[in-house]
């Protein structure tokens, strides 16, 4: 059945000029809610009170509460069955998150309200939601909330009449002049005698140090009342004590009413994300792809749900981050199924810095892995005349690994940028390097790159970067080649860096991403995206977390990675 109110008895109210004390009667389907009160006044209590009321009168599928506590007395609220989200401070990424949700929440309701008002329709009502904002003042003051006080006024608003009620507490009228005109219904406690004036424009006797003891407008006439009074004025106010939800008698009830059942539930992710609690959080009705070909890499910050990297559909993956931010553990996490799988070979180019020697010591068979990273010195065929002999020369990494790709993987004798042969350009003229990858036709390799000689202005990087990658990426679906670029540095040349991004087909980035752009501009693969709109959109990192971006569906994920434990 629709429901055209949402009564919710809170107290009584003294009112004089009818010499009665009825009820104190809310309607969430008629008004935001909007405390006002000093410290240890009451504010909390109420939001508790609220907070069981709606819990002893609806169930799952006619409410849900999301809750964002700056005051940081609310936190045992979280486990209650209709509590979809409780957020405190320590995060600024899940005030994001909750805003989104309210924002996606708001659209949905208008589509399925079909420009009806939430009361108005007669079927196909959706799920009320009401918004617990505890100590907004705390929020307001907080330079990196700024963004989402805009997000916030629109909800106030516009939600009311499409089933999102809010419900504040504040400390002081400090910063909310815009916003209050969304809030009908006006409750003061404990207050500095001018503060009244201020909320209800009209002065008050103050009430004095009694908790729960204020003042209050009504907006909602209890049916027994006989007589007329002016509505939007204070009348003095007694809230009730909310239930103690840790009560033996309380938690009885919640089990005979609700059962085992709740609202989908938005859990805070622990300070590490180990694979035993990323599998909890996604619970069993979320498929997670086991083929070989697709990892589990975190959980989506909105919704909570896997975020996987399918190297079926992408076989080209880059990675950018700072120092520190979690780019190993990510290749960790990459590569483990990989590692573990006796069918795939790997091809490791490193430098000087060896950070991938860790990943070439967890594969035991030679026969599996190749590990460049050093000058060596070696014989070259040199073909002069007709003739070949040998020729002993200082081979570079970034030549070696050339060298590998043509003999075992591509042959590369007729490649060409320009007018010139690419060995020619690698080697010199006159090096006749053989290849056997015809005859080899090497499958199932991971090629795992993070030298610092890929990104340099060498005319070698510029015969990868502009020849040699494009054709490995042409043949990687059919051969099962998954190349991963594990630490990307900037590219200075446009062409060499366009080439590259060609390329790639999932991107990951370990920092801030509105710094990252902003810092460096269009030398990345984030490039085209707009600061502004970032930084609007996207919280700072805390440790763990990161970004994952599909370039083909130009999917952009904020994450916590799982964090893989070393070995």
């Amino acid at each position: 059945m629709a429901r055209d109110k949402i009564k919710c008895v809170l107290g009584r109210q003294d009112i004089p000029v009818i010499q009665d004390q009825p009820q104190f009667i809310v309607d969430l389907l008629d008004t935001n809610i909007l405390l006002f009160g000093s410290s240890m006044s009451g504010k909390t209590n109420l939001i508790r009170l609220l907070v069981t009321v709606l819990h002893k009168q609806y169930r799952v599928g006619d409410e849900q509460i999301f809750i964002l506590d700056f005051g940081g007395a609310l936190a045992d609220l979280e486990h209650l069955p209709l509590v979809s989200a409780y957020f405190d401070n320590s995060n600024e990424e899940y005030v994001k998150r909750v805003f989104k949700l309210m924002e996606d929440q708001l659209k949905e309701n208008i589509k399925k309200l079909g420009g009806k008002n939430f009361r108005g329709v007669e079927s196909g009502q959706p799920v009320h939601t009401t918004l617990f904002i505890d100590n907004v003042n705390a929020f307001l003051d907080e330079p990196r909330y700024t963004a989402y006080q805009e997000k916030l006024a629109k909800v106030c608003r516009d939600g009311l009449s499409k089933g999102i009620t809010v419900v504040m507490t504040a400390s002081s009228t400090k910063g909310l002049g815009t916003l209050m005109s969304s809030f009908k219904q006006k409750i003061a406690l404990e207050m500095p005698p001018e503060s009244y004036t201020e909320i209800f424009n009209q002065k008050v006797i103050p009430v004095g140090n009694n908790p729960g003891h204020g003042f209050a407008n009504v907006t909602i006439i209890p049916d027994d009342i006989t007589g007329t009074f002016p509505l939007q004025v204070p009348y003095e106010l007694q809230l009730n004590i909310a239930d103690n939800i840790s009560s033996p008698e309380f938690s009885s009830n919640i089990e005979r009413y609700f059962g085992s059942s709740s609202v989908l539930k938005y859990k805070r992710f622990p300070d590490v994300l180990t694979e035993e609690a990323c599998k909890s959080f996604a619970g069993d009705d979320i498929e997670v792809p086991t083929d070989d070909l697709s990892v589990n890499i975190g959980l989506d910050y909105t919704e909570c749900r896997p975020v996987i990297m399918d190297f079926y559909s992408s076989k080209v993956a880059a990675v950018y981050g700072k120092k520190g931010f979690g780019k190993t553990n990510l290749l960790r996490r990459l590569l483990k199924d990989f590692i573990a799988d006796p069918k795939y070979n790997f091809v490791f180019f490193d430098d000087g810095r060896s950070q991938l020697q860790e990943f070439a010591d967890r594969i035991d068979d030679d026969g599996r892995k190749m590990y460049i990273r050093d000058n060596t010195e070696m014989l070259l065929p040199f073909k002069e005349k007709g003739a070949i002999t040998e020729v002993k020369s200082k081979v570079t990494p970034m030549q070696l690994f050339i060298k590998l790709i043509h003999e075992y993987y591509m042959d590369l004798s007729q490649a060409r940028r320009l007018s010139n042969l690419v060995l020619n350009e690698v080697f010199g003229t006159g090096i006749a390097l053989p290849s056997m990858a015809s005859e080899r036709n090497i499958k199932n390799t991971v090629f795992v790159l993070q030298s610092k000689f890929l990104y340099i202005n060498s005319l070698a990087s510029k015969d990868f970067m502009e020849i040699i990658l494009p054709s490995l990426a042409a043949r990687a679906d059919d051969m099962n080649w998954i190349i991963i670029f594990s630490d990307v540095k900037t590219i200075s040349d446009s062409e060499t860096r366009d080439n590259f991004h060609s390329a790639i087909g999932t991107a990951f980035l370990l920092d801030n991403i509105a710094e990252f752009v902003g810092e460096r501009g269009r030398k990345s693969i984030f490039g085209a995206m707009d600061v502004k709109t970032l930084k609007e959109e996207y919280a700072q990192c805390e440790e763990g977390d990161g970004y994952y971006y599909s370039i083909e569906k130009d999917d952009l994920k904020k994450l916590k990675f799982i964090k893989e434990t070393e070995e």
